[in-house]
């Protein structure tokens, strides 16, 4: 009986044993195989081809654009004159300066984003969906594209600096009153290029020493005395900001605009030829 028993015991530890090592085998063999899956994975990347009929497109496109801007330029030679100062110009930035005798008077203004169609190119637009456009309108851009950025105008006297923002009234208020409207062909004084009068409006003024930058007070002209606003704009009248001025810097701004359009277009074609 104690032989049996012990027959009994030495057979289950076999079996235990041969359980065990059946287990750590599979263990072994599945380690072995996530190991092997590891290391013969292959891991691919994508490669980026660069398509030079992309860049051939877009040269034979502005061979025909850089063209048609140059054949609608009306200053293609010298820029519009504007009276009284001397101008300026590095890049889009345009400088103004006239020495008035003891003050120096600088207007500075930027040509970026600046160009918005008129009120006849808006009004065409609303109707286009309705007519059929013809293969002239298609092709041509717009005249009547004009640029009118803001601008500011700095007195410089006795060591300070007066200085003012100011930006082009919306269209609905530069129109030019029918009652003050000569015949068709008699351009009104101060009207620009494109046959309309457009003024400005003051929107902050700030005196201060040096640059007028954050830490100069500057007050809104949106909320300040009424008769206080009509003596600043005369003052910036007297010294020839008034409306005369602002139609002469439109054209100035527009056809400078047109010209470094113009300048990127080339730029972007000699880019894309290399």
């Amino acid at each position: 009986m104690s032989l049996r028993n012990l027959t009994r015991g030495l057979f289950q530890l076999a079996m235990q044993r041969r359980f065990y090592s059946s287990i750590q085998q599979q263990v072994f063999t599945r380690k072995l195989v996530l190991n092997n899956q590891r290391f013969t994975s292959v891991r691919s990347f994508s490669s980026i081809q660069t398509n030079e009929n992309v860049y051939k497109d877009l040269n034979q496109f502005l061979d025909k654009e850089i063209q048609l801007e140059r054949v609608t330029q009306k200053h293609p030679s010298n820029l519009p004159a504007i009276q009284g100062f001397e101008v300026t110009t590095e890049g889009p930035e345009v400088t103004l300066i006239r020495q008035s005798g003891k003050e120096k008077i600088t207007v500075k203004f930027n040509v970026t984003n600046t160009v918005n169609a008129t009120d006849s190119d808006d009004e065409a637009n609303l109707h286009a969906p309705d007519r059929q456009q013809s293969d002239a309108e298609v092709t041509q851009p717009s005249s009547q594209l004009k640029s009118r950025p803001t601008f500011t105008v700095d007195f410089n006297r006795g060591g300070q600096t007066l200085s003012f923002l100011c930006s082009y009234l919306p269209h609905d208020y530069s129109d030019v009153p029918e009652q003050n409207q000569g015949g068709e062909n008699q351009p009104q004084p101060g009207e620009n290029e494109n046959g309309k009068l457009e003024d400005f409006q003051i929107d902050e003024f700030a005196i201060h020493e040096g640059d007028w930058n954050d830490s100069v007070y500057s007050a809104d002209c949106a909320v300040i005395d009424g008769e206080l606003y009509d003596k600043l704009l005369n003052l910036l009248e007297e010294h020839g900001i008034g409306e005369d001025f602002a139609n002469q810097l439109i054209d100035f701004s527009t056809a400078y605009e047109h010209r470094q359009y113009i300048g990127l277009l080339e730029k972007l074609q000699k880019f894309s030829k290399k």
